[in-house]
């Protein structure tokens, strides 16, 4: 389920910015916008997730219709060149496949200990590695400059059909059951807002959002700059990070248990920051300084955002669950996404025209989201409190 859930997104994502720039020939703000539609749809699915998912149909059944019918409006998308008409279809695809991230977490968490959580997770990492590595390496071959096509949204849509049907396998996840009538407030998951009375759990989220501006950055315009520099093969190379994200994925439950939450989350951070510095002094002939810089992905990912669906897990309890992770999705994929990406993209549209002749000056646009994340890290170190050292095997 993983797999094919992160391979549908990965074939799409990663190349979407240079597809709308160099194919369709779109500016900065254009593509931010874009890519804010993500977290549109992210805002709108927590309310779609408490409402359907958890109370009226069988979860896997949900999975499966809302995939099967991402994939054909994903073929749609890939046949629209005309920008008015490609936003709406864009924003429509996010609207229905956003839910099915969080629904697949909430799959895994209501059939397995939480400790095994990152061990599933992680061949959704290995789904977006093999997604990278068929754009460039298997359609590359038959396709010229296959990053700037649409070739990549047409394999997104045959992976989404096929997961859909696959989903209709899943073991049966019933919906909860209540004593009484349904409330509102419990179909729309307000319930879970109770959660951010707690200090910690609303600087958790107010990090959630923030984040979102070199997190967007990065999925915005990283694979734009390296194809603008002249790199050969960026969406095989951007891989690498994901394949270090398995690797660290491994090491997450036995750090929480000796570092804490807090600490794993801040290091996320702080990699973000030290990466975007990096990033600055990238040239095409910087292999070595490439490669690195793409590979402490796994960290910045993996101690932020998966340690972070963990806490949420932890903190919410199987009373919230589900409604907690529809809130974290709506704040970190939704409101974060949105805010990140038009952010990414005013601060690129300001930076027009590189030194070299490039479309962009990326070393002042890396160097301002490097002094960003340094912010939010300083202020998530200083306001976060909860040093508790949790144990996998006992929460």
């Amino acid at each position: 389920m993983m797999l094919l859930q992160f391979f549908s997104r990965g074939a799409w994502f990663v190349t979407l910015g240079t597809y709308l720039g160099a194919g369709l020939d779109q500016s900065a703000q254009f593509i931010g916008f874009s890519y804010s539609l993500f977290g549109i749809g992210a805002i709108i699915s927590p309310f779609f997730v408490g409402m359907v998912a958890d109370r009226f149909f069988p979860t896997e059944k949900v999975l499966g219709l809302l995939n099967i019918v991402a994939g054909l409006i994903m073929v749609v998308l890939a046949k629209t060149t005309e920008p008015s008409a490609f936003v709406w279809i864009l924003l429509a695809y996010c609207l229905i496949y956003t839910p099915t991230e969080a629904l697949s977490n909430s799959v895994v968490f209501h059939h397995l200990p939480r400790k095994y959580f990152p061990y599933v997770r992680m061949f959704g990492t290995i789904g977006w590695v093999l997604a990278g590595w068929s754009v460039n390496l298997v359609l590359g071959r038959y396709v010229p400059n296959v990053e700037s096509t649409a070739t990549p949204l047409y394999l997104s849509a045959a992976i989404s059909v096929v997961l859909g049907f696959y989903n209709l396998t899943l073991p049966k996840t019933e919906p909860k059951r209540t004593d009484g009538p349904v409330k509102f407030t419990d179909i729309i998951s307000l319930d879970a807002l109770k959660l951010l009375k707690n200090p910690n759990f609303a600087v958790f989220m107010g990090a959630c959002l923030l984040i979102g501006i070199p997190i967007q950055m990065y999925f915005s315009f990283f694979n734009m700059f390296l194809n603008d520099i002249g790199v050969e093969n960026v969406a095989t190379k951007m891989t690498f990070g994901q394949i270090s994200e398995a690797a660290f994925m491994v090491f997450i439950p036995w750090m929480i248990a000796r570092v804490g939450m807090k600490w794993m989350m801040a290091l996320g951070l702080i990699f973000w920051a030290i990466r975007y510095f990096m990033f600055s002094y990238i040239t095409v002939d910087a292999g070595t300084l490439i490669i690195f810089a793409i590979l402490i992905h796994g960290a910045c990912y993996d101690f932020f955002n998966v340690t972070g669906s963990i806490y949420v897990d932890v903190r919410a309890g199987e009373r919230y669950r589900a409604a907690a992770q529809g809130l974290f999705m709506l704040v970190f994929l939704g409101l974060g996404k949105f805010f990140g990406s038009n952010v990414a993209g005013w601060i690129s549209g300001r930076y027009e025209g590189g030194p070299d002749g490039t479309r962009f000056d990326w070393a002042a646009i890396f160097q301002i989201t490097g002094v960003i994340t340094f912010v939010i890290t300083f202020l998530f170190i200083f306001l976060f409190r909860d040093k508790t050292k949790y144990d996998l095997d006992s929460v």
